[in-house]
């Protein structure tokens, strides 16, 4: 390969690759900024924020960690805070010294009333375990510098936290999150400290998560996403619901990547054409083709169409709508002989009319490949109604294209699961760490939207939850409380709710 190949491979490689990191980063719905801060006796603090596009004023929350853990383990947190609207902002304090702490602690909230992208009027600050003690006990120390409202998890309590005489000077509202088998700091303290700070004036609010540890582990993702509900809700307002924007519904807006890669195509086309020009001013002139070569190439060309018309049929066919004739080509051709017995059952719902082909098929293919890798069994009429039928709320304009999303995100959570019990469990959690919760008006009620917007009523919530159990093999329908079900082997079981539904 000479040099003039090489500069051409070369550039063809580095705009493919320029392109699809243009592409992942259109698609990022967020901006991350890593800083460091310099204190006055010199110590420096790392710090990152986490901001949703577009770049505006937002709402912030300053997020303190716990003694074991650093910057590089919030990333998590902060993402569940900054998808939902809100600037989130970490910091490596020191866990040794709380002097220390207290001037990091300082340094940042005074960059952060220089920063155009903080709203200075709508700040909370978050606090874990340490973390929380040390915001709490700031904020007694620098009354002039506290809050909107002053978040507790798993905080020390009442025998840490200040002297009651102390208390009065706390002007903010006070949230805390306490899971009651706490085994680092007893809930009964944080109870006591509640109450001496309400017996002072205090607005405060204490929540206890029943059967939690001090880590808050399996529902901290859950607890997180709560509690960047509830600090919304209380900088912002209930509004803000009405025009909440997921970061689904941001990537959705994304340029295609072949777009990104026009360039790249533009490049290969160049030099195809400069190619074929080249050759055609040194190719010498060309002698007639033998009768074996010409079959030759009439066969290359047949296998050719061949090949293009059956990339077509599986392409193409499944654009159109459900159909007689559409369906008996999908039957024929695009179903394979192990699916079609759920096929002929679908296609056979009025649902379908005027559905995309496309639809039915993912339906079909989605669900009995999830039945072979699952582990534990289901019988062939369970299977149909309650696993293969998109059809839940049984509304006329119910939107049924809402399998492989919801298998995509769900499935790998699953796939080690030995129980149906096990599944529905992981699957309603983590579906809560993803959707809110609302009570605002005119919220999405189909599973679509809903997962879409990631945001719904509590009815919605019951209807995704149910499609979210089917997605990954769970029997579930809703019941007549319109609460979600699942099979269990042997009976029906209401979906297990996640710690936390909504504060």
């Amino acid at each position: 390969m000479n040099t003039r190949q090489n500069l051409i491979w070369g550039g063809l490689v580095i705009l493919l690759f320029l392109g699809a990191l243009g592409w992942a980063k259109e698609r990022d719905p967020f901006v991350r900024k890593w800083f460091t801060l310099k204190t006055s006796s010199h110590a420096s603090v790392k710090c990152v924020a986490v901001l949703p596009k577009p770049m505006r004023q937002y709402p912030t929350i300053i997020f303190a960690h716990g003694s074991g853990e650093d910057l590089l383990k919030d990333g998590v947190e902060l993402r569940q805070m900054a998808e939902l609207g809100l600037a989130a902002v970490s910091l490596e304090y020191d866990k040794t010294n709380e002097t220390i702490f207290n001037a990091q602690f300082e340094k940042l909230l005074h960059y952060l009333n220089r920063q155009s992208w903080v709203n200075t009027n709508a700040i909370a600050w978050v606090g874990l375990s340490l973390g929380a003690n040390n915001m709490f006990d700031f904020a007694l120390q620098h009354p002039e510098q506290q809050p909107q409202l002053l978040v507790q998890l798993s905080g020390a309590g009442i025998q840490e936290n200040g002297t009651s005489a102390e208390f009065t000077l706390l002007h903010c509202p006070v949230l805390f999150v306490h899971g009651e088998q706490d085994e680092v700091f007893p809930v009964a303290d944080t109870k006591r400290l509640a109450s001496a700070l309400q017996a002072k004036g205090v607005q405060v609010e204490l929540k206890t998560i029943p059967g939690l540890s001090h880590g808050l582990e399996p529902e901290r993702a859950v607890i997180f996403r709560t509690v960047g509900e509830y600090c919304l809700t209380h900088l912002a307002g209930k509004d803000v619901w009405q025009n909440y924007r997921s970061i689904t519904q941001w990537q959705a807006k994304a340029l295609p990547l072949w777009l990104w890669w026009l360039p790249a195509a533009m490049w290969a086309g160049g030099w195809w054409i400069w190619t074929v020009k080249t050759r055609a001013k040194t190719q010498p002139v060309k002698t007639p083709l033998s009768r074996g070569e010409i079959v030759l190439r009439w066969l290359a060309a047949l296998l050719a169409i061949g090949a293009l018309s059956v990339t077509a049929l599986h392409l193409v066919t499944p654009l159109f709508t459900v159909s007689d004739t559409t369906s008996a080509i999908a039957r024929r051709f695009l179903v394979q002989p192990k699916e079609r017995a759920g096929f002929k059952y679908l296609v056979a719902q009025p649902i379908w009319r005027g559905q995309k082909l496309k639809t039915l098929l993912e339906h079909v293919e989605l669900a009995g490949y999830n039945r072979e890798l699952v582990n534990w069994q289901v019988d062939d009429q369970m299977y149909r109604d309650y696993v293969l039928s998109p059809v839940i709320a049984n509304n006329s304009d119910e939107q049924l294209n809402w399998r492989r999303p919801l298998w995509e995100e769900f499935y790998p959570r699953i796939r080690h699961e030995n129980s149906p019990e096990d599944a529905a469990k992981i699957v309603v959690r983590h579906l809560r760490e993803r959707v809110t919760i609302a009570t605002v008006p005119n919220l999405p009620q189909d599973v679509p939207a809903i997962w879409l917007k990631q945001i719904t009523d509590e009815a919605g919530f019951q209807i995704i939850c149910v499609a979210a159990l089917r997605s990954v093999g769970v029997p579930a329908r809703l019941g007549l409380q319109h609460q979600a079900e699942f099979w269990n082997g042997a009976k029906w079981d209401t979906a297990p709710p996640p710690s936390v539904m909504s504060w």
